[in-house]
């Protein structure tokens, strides 16, 4: 098992009430091994990956500028912008949870935090002894 990871994760475009959602649900991660915390000021603190409002042109310039060459992994309400290298997109409806989802799903993609889920995880081991 491999230690504790907390992803910063800067979010682009949404309303402040939505991001007081995802502060909440960030929190609720800080008990896993895979945990996310807002990024307050993405031209301070570089994140680890970012959530960014596809529909929102400002989002999606901030985006660019904060980003040049799109290689920080990002989840995409609505489309992923085809500048982006590595992304998903956050399946409708929008909510805490979906957001949690699609970071979860770059954390095991992109950046490699599921590697030691497959390795412990019942079901995978299961898996192992059926083919051997």
């Amino acid at each position: 098992m491999t230690a504790k990871k907390t992803f910063r994760v800067a979010v682009l475009g949404t309303p402040q009430a939505e991001q007081w959602m995802l502060v909440r649900a960030f929190a609720a991660t800080r008990e896993r091994q895979c945990a996310y915390e807002l990024v307050a000021d993405a031209a301070a603190t570089r994140p680890d990956m970012y959530v960014v409002d596809s529909d929102n042109e400002y989002a999606i310039a901030r985006w660019v500028a904060l980003d040049s060459k799109g290689s920080v992994p990002a989840a995409f309400f609505s489309r992923v912008h085809p500048r982006a290298k590595c992304a998903v997109v956050v399946p409708r409806p929008h909510t805490s949870g979906s957001v949690i989802d699609a970071l979860d799903q770059i954390s095991r993609r992109f950046l490699g935090e599921g590697a030691w889920a497959m390795r412990t995880s019942p079901r995978a081991l299961e898996l192992a002894h059926a083919v051997a």
